[in-house]
């Protein structure tokens, strides 16, 4: 990792959560308080040189002596996370940059909160649960998993106040995953923060529309511990779209617009020159090359939003919030 906010950690413990997941427990070096965070945000991890991961954080935001993170180790992935569970031992170091979120409780939203895990997406939940606990707000955590024995973080969960508001849901698959669903649903609430893997969530999704939930109340993030197997060539990056999980290679000669259109997704359009604004769509990671006459330059520098009509990225992933 070459990041600017970039840091060492010492590894102050290492636990076996289930057959499949470990956890890990970080503490700054100088014994000095870790940067802070709000629930739902993650850390990127460089368990060996050219090779980064990010895991969301579990713990409490209030306790900063500490990160807290959830690792699946995947068989069939490319080496990240069984590098975590295979290199990294407690009392060692390890470099990990500041967190980020891109996944937080939406500030001043009141009402029932429901929070669905699907099995390691649960990370972020816990996290956000414990915070919505301390403020005294509304919420239920549905853990979804395989088994019993799948449930990671089962003494954080135990040994908490809100305990009694978990459900857990073990080896349900469709059709009975949708009526549990359906009936979890039905109750309503103000919000549904969801993570876990996508045929899950896309599920859940469904679900949500079907028992007339609005699109803009069910907050998501996609699980995965890879990154992109997909590899650019020259002139072209890898396009990721945060709500629906789909990764696209743009050719350099195609644009973002026509690429997400040939894969079925529709974005609103207008000029297509970069003029309007009406396709304006916001970044979640990547480097933008400007090429449009809407944004501000300071919009611009500042990164944070394109238009996909005719700008492009020169880093070799762009994640979209699509």
């Amino acid at each position: 990792m070459t990041d600017e906010n970039e840091f060492e950690v010492r590894i102050r413990k290492v636990r076996s959560e289930t057959s499949e997941i470990r956890s890990f427990e970080f503490e700054a070096v100088n014994g000095q308080p870790l940067p802070e965070f709000q629930a739902g945000a993650h850390i990127s991890i460089s368990p060996f040189p050219g090779v980064v991961r990010q895991y969301s954080l579990v713990n409490d935001p209030a306790d900063r002596s500490r990160y807290l993170i959830g690792v699946k180790r995947e068989l069939n992935g490319r080496g990240g996370s069984s590098a975590m569970h295979t290199q990294l031992h407690e009392g060692g170091t390890v470099r990990i940059t500041a967190p980020r979120n891109n996944f937080a409780l939406r500030p001043g939203e009141g009402g029932r909160r429901l929070l669905l895990a699907g099995g390691i997406g649960v990370t972020p939940l816990l996290s956000m649960a414990q915070v919505l606990a301390a403020q005294g707000e509304d919420f239920e955590l549905h853990y979804f998993a395989r088994t019993n024995s799948e449930i990671a973080f089962r003494d954080l969960i135990l040994e908490s106040e809100w305990s009694d508001r978990v459900a857990y849901h073990f080896g349900l698959v469709p059709p009975l995953l949708t009526e549990v669903l359906h009936e979890i649903l039905r109750e309503g609430g103000h919000s549904v923060y969801l993570c876990g893997p996508n045929p899950f969530m896309d599920i859940v999704r469904h679900c949500a529309e079907a028992t007339g939930w609005p699109a803009d109340a069910i907050i998501l993030e996609h699980f995965s511990a890879e990154v992109p197997v997909l590899t650019p060539g020259e002139g072209e990056f890898v396009l990721r779209l945060a709500k629906s999980g789909i990764e696209l290679v743009v050719p350099s000669d195609r644009t973002i617009i026509e690429v997400i259109r040939e894969a079925g997704i529709e974005i609103k359009t207008s000029c297509e020159q970069g003029v309007c604004g009406t396709c304006i769509t916001e970044v979640i990671e990547g480097e933008v090359e400007h090429h449009d006459l809407f944004l501000s330059p300071d919009e611009q520098e500042g990164g944070r939003l394109i238009m996909p009509c005719v700008s492009r990225c020169t880093s070799r992933l762009l994640v979209l919030n699509i």
